[in-house]
């Protein structure tokens, strides 16, 4: 069976995220903190995911990766259940649960926070969310 969970940028869960962590600096460096909301679900309401590792015990966890030495680093990007961002990290990975259930209303919005230390213009392409291996019921 094809899997139906994944990383989605609408809450429909419609348009998958494609690949990284794609966001832009400013020429003059005021560009600020880029914010984006992602969705980690399935539109299949009978599904449920699980990490692959004690299943149902396990917690699911997101983390964030660097794909290269250039570029804004993982620790550039703070991942959140919560909006305001009380409390976590800048690079610290994310527990989703033990299990994420299928359907629309069940879908994990993720709030991406990501502050470029880096300080060079042009577009960072290096960062993607990374989940715990998981498996589809």
């Amino acid at each position: 069976m094809a899997t139906t969970f994944g990383v989605f940028t609408d809450a429909a869960l419609t348009t998958p995220l494609a690949g990284t962590l794609d966001f832009a600096q400013a020429a003059d460096g005021s560009t600020g903190p880029v914010v984006a909301t992602v969705y980690i679900g399935s539109a299949a309401g009978t599904r449920v995911l699980r990490a692959v590792a004690n299943p149902g015990v396990d917690p699911l966890v997101l983390t964030v990766t660097d794909s290269s030495a250039g570029g804004s680093p993982a620790a550039d990007v703070t991942i959140a259940l919560d909006e305001t961002f009380v409390g976590r990290t800048p690079g610290a990975s994310l527990v989703l649960g033990t299990q994420i259930n299928g359907g629309l209303a069940n879908a994990v919005a993720v709030y991406v926070r990501v502050e470029d230390s880096t300080g060079e213009i042009g577009l960072s392409t290096d960062l993607s969310l990374v989940l715990t291996l998981a498996e589809e019921l």
